[in-house]
């Protein structure tokens, strides 16, 4: 019975981060002029990352599969720490004067 419990409630949870991912994901391309589109698309990847490992967690418990639970921990784990880095390396080019990195240059 806890264990359809929190399969629902990470169901739900992977829902709910699927679909604000897909939102930002879609502003972002939509206001792709925007200086922080980038962010609000690694945001989106972000949350839709966070849907698969919810849905995977899920999955694993429902179907008393390890490997599922092993997938979606790591999967999780690994895509957090990638999108986190790329976050603080575009906050950080926000707050150099003079830096604007992945633009075309005007010339």
């Amino acid at each position: 019975m806890t264990t359809w419990l929190v399969a629902g409630l990470l169901a739900l949870g992977g829902v709910a981060a699927a679909l604000h991912g897909a939102r930002l994901a879609t502003r972002a391309v939509r206001e792709s002029d925007d200086a922080a589109s980038s962010l609000w698309l690694i945001r989106g990847i972000r949350g839709l990352v966070v849907a698969i490992a919810a849905w995977a967690l899920a999955a694993g418990l429902l179907f008393a599969q390890t490997w599922l639970l092993v997938f979606g921990a790591v999967f999780l784990a690994e895509e957090l720490y990638e999108t986190g880095v790329v976050i603080a390396v575009l906050r950080w080019s926000h707050r150099v004067p003079g830096v604007t990195p992945f633009t075309a240059s005007r010339r």
